[in-house]
């Protein structure tokens, strides 16, 4: 029988670049397009490394990987059910072996077409060689930075766009260049060669609610970004920039994408933590949009998923498109740099708060001190219904060098074993605080001490914007809590509070992805996306999930300059409130409406008094219906105070002047449906 593929990393260990920076070293990105054409071609070999080979595992055609040819079935025949990681405590360290085995079969692709370039040039300098063999050695898969201030105004980069690229080649000179062929971009597209089985039109609908938008993945030929609803479709870049930039609403837009994100560096450090029983379940809390210890009665922190805006991110760019379906995501180059990203931020994550782990299960608050193991509903094909999932179980079907399965613990950025050694790195994280500029290094020891985690948190939320937070209520407004509630060591955000929605939708409702937004004046402020696959897929976890109503769970945060808007126009009356949470609470819940929309932007669902016209909704045509209680969204307003680590040096710092420590939020509070009263969601 044949060998697997073993996932060993390309040797040495270099950085991934950000695409962009990546397209401007003429040898490196030369040498990754060729690289990446190379290992899409139907005859590459091994063809456990071929592009297409590797973009199904994700997906269809749920066929045993040929890079993992001898596992055995735990389930019986004819029930295999992938290899699907999503709403799990596995999410994001089963996506890094993932990316790992395109990383490397680009990489070996790129050295062997230096070599041979090489080679083949009649007149070339031992200079110029040595150039193209470092640039060929050092090359590692590029991520997209979606978080990076420039998306507000660029949208997606250019280089991500269909275009033909033509380079010049090993031996050229100014006098005489050597030119490639031209070449057609292939990070913008792949071509099936041939489409894969199982290949399925996809329709949005439900019994209630239908939109009529229809993928059709049989007939296409190719992957598509935002197509419209035809066999021959044409790409939407401008609804992709548009969305990207939050020109009109903000639904997926940069700035949205960066606040999550840099929400997720506000959980607290360990110290602050009354329990370590705890750490299990703020891991569980941050890598995934199913929060299965919430039960545990620990509380959300409110920072949020890392998958999260990972789902966000699939729908922006897919629309109708393979994106915004994980049956097909995989087969689109740009799934690979998205996920580099997501990647990247995992690891300062995991170096910032390396206590925060998944380790044997999570436990109880105040119970018996044992652990409860996590679980993955029928998740793999190896894997019965509900089993125990924890720190050493199998990421198949990727294998180390030693021929074993990869475990979550081998994946952990800072484990350096003789088993492991995923030969990249990521650039520093660098922001400007106290006027002089700090770096956060992946190199650097681990933080030991609460005050380390907050140095490298400081660094990190400066990056994203996030501790540059105004006094949204107004000078007049003053915050005041009581006394015990404030963590020792830190002192209150004046005239600021963070109200968020806490948002719980049924992940196959309406079969394939879609997204709830918020809106204020008629205008989407924020989205929360469930990413999913069609209903006749065959991934074993998605059906069990859709049969059982599966949920997943994530907030919507209401920007600042939404509250300081409400608060301006009520400004009289907040002056006067007793409780000004509980008054901006309640004002805040006549401002807001919320609706359900298809991966594409088409209505699925929206809220509208009972009181209105009896039995017609928005629509029309759905006279006497409601949306099936199973699969209505529940929708609460959630919100915190802000504190920062005192210091001593800053305490001259006034009120709208940003402080230089890092934010916690503290002082969470529930304050009931956001929909309050005779409310009812009508079908589309």
């Amino acid at each position: 029988m044949s060998e697997p593929y073993k996932i060993t990393g390309l040797k040495g260990v270099y950085p991934r670049r950000e695409i962009r920076d990546l397209a401007e070293d003429e040898k490196q990105f030369c040498l990754f397009i060729h690289a990446l054409q190379a290992v899409k071609q139907p005859d590459y070999r091994p063809k456990a490394a071929r592009f297409q080979d590797l973009g199904g595992i994700h997906g269809l055609p749920y066929e045993r990987w040929s890079g993992d040819p001898n596992a055995p079935d735990a389930l019986p025949e004819g029930l295999w059910g992938g290899y699907c990681n999503h709403q799990s405590v596995l999410f994001p360290v089963w996506h890094r072996p993932y990316v790992l085995a395109l990383e490397q079969s680009v990489g070996e692709a790129a050295i062997r077409i230096a070599r041979r370039w090489i080679e083949d040039a009649e007149h070339i300098t031992e200079e110029d060689k040595a150039a193209w063999t470092e640039a060929a050695k050092a090359l590692r898969f590029p991520f997209w930075d979606w978080t990076d201030k420039s998306t507000e105004t660029e949208g997606l980069p250019d280089v991500l766009k269909p275009q033909v690229f033509q380079f010049e080649l090993p031996g050229s000179t100014p006098a005489e260049p050597i030119l490639s062929d031209p070449i057609e971009n292939p990070l913008a597209f792949h071509e099936f060669a041939p489409t894969p089985d199982g290949f399925q039109d996809q329709i949005f609908s439900t019994s209630m609610a239908k939109t009529g938008a229809m993928s059709y993945f049989k007939t296409w030929e190719r992957t598509y970004r935002w197509p419209s609803s035809k066999l021959n479709p044409i790409e939407d870049y401008v609804k992709i920039n548009k969305l990207l930039r939050g020109a009109k609403d903000a639904r997926g837009s940069a700035k949205q994408l960066r606040e999550s994100i840099g929400n997720l560096f506000c959980y607290p450090a360990p110290g602050e933590v009354p329990d370590e029983h705890q750490f299990p379940s703020l891991w569980d809390e941050f890598s995934n949009t199913l929060f299965e210890s919430k039960k545990a009665g620990w509380g959300a922190t409110g920072c949020g998923s890392i998958e999260s805006p990972h789902n966000t991110v699939h729908l922006v760019l897919g629309g109708l498109g393979d994106m915004a379906n994980n049956d097909y995501a995989g087969y689109d180059p740009i799934f690979y740099l998205h996920h580099c990203n997501i990647d990247r931020i995992l690891a300062f994550w995991e170096y910032t708060y390396h206590k925060y782990w998944v380790d044997s299960g999570y436990y109880k608050k105040d119970g018996d001190g044992k652990p409860i193991p996590f679980t993955q509903p029928e998740g793999t094909w190896d894997e019965s219904n509900n089993a125990p999932i924890d720190r050493s179980t199998s990421l198949q079907p990727f294998r180390t060098k030693d021929g074993e399965y990869w475990t979550p613990d081998q994946t952990r950025f800072f484990n350096r074993s003789s088993t492991l050694d995923t030969g990249y790195t990521y650039p520093d994280i660098v922001a400007t605080v106290n006027g002089q500029e700090r770096r956060v290094k992946l190199s650097d020891p681990l933080p030991e001490t609460d005050q380390e985690v907050h140095d490298i948190r400081n660094v990190i939320q400066t990056h994203f914007g996030v501790n540059k937070k105004a006094p949204v209520l107004g000078p007049q407004l003053k915050m005041t809590y009581d006394d015990g509630s404030v963590p020792a060591g830190h002192r209150i955000v004046p005239s600021y509070h963070r109200f968020y929605t806490f948002v719980e939708l049924v992940g196959h409702a309406f079969g394939g992805s879609y997204s709830l937004e918020v809106l204020y004046k008629k205008r989407v402020i924020g989205s929360f996306a469930v990413l999913t696959r069609g209903d006749a897929t065959q991934c074993a976890s998605c059906k069990v999930r859709r049969k059982a109503g599966g949920e997943v769970r994530g907030i919507v945060d209401i920007p600042d300059e939404t509250l300081q808007d409400i608060v301006e126009s009520e400004s009289e009356a907040l002056a006067t409130a007793d409780d000004l949470v509980e008054a901006l609470s309640k004002l805040i819940k006549t401002k807001l409406t919320v609706r359900l929309v298809d991966a594409a932007g088409n209505l699925l669902a929206d809220t509208v008094a009972r009181g209105g016209v009896p039995g017609i909704g928005p629509s029309g045509n759905n006279e006497g219906r409601r949306l099936e209680a199973a699969i209505t969204p529940r929708v609460r307003l959630q919100s915190a105070g802000a504190v920062r680590k005192r210091d001593e040096t800053l305490e001259s710092t006034h009120d709208g002047k940003p402080s230089e420590a890092d934010i916690t939020f503290f002082n969470h509070a529930d304050h009931g449906d956001l929909l309050e009263g005779p409310v009812a969601w009508l079908p589309y």
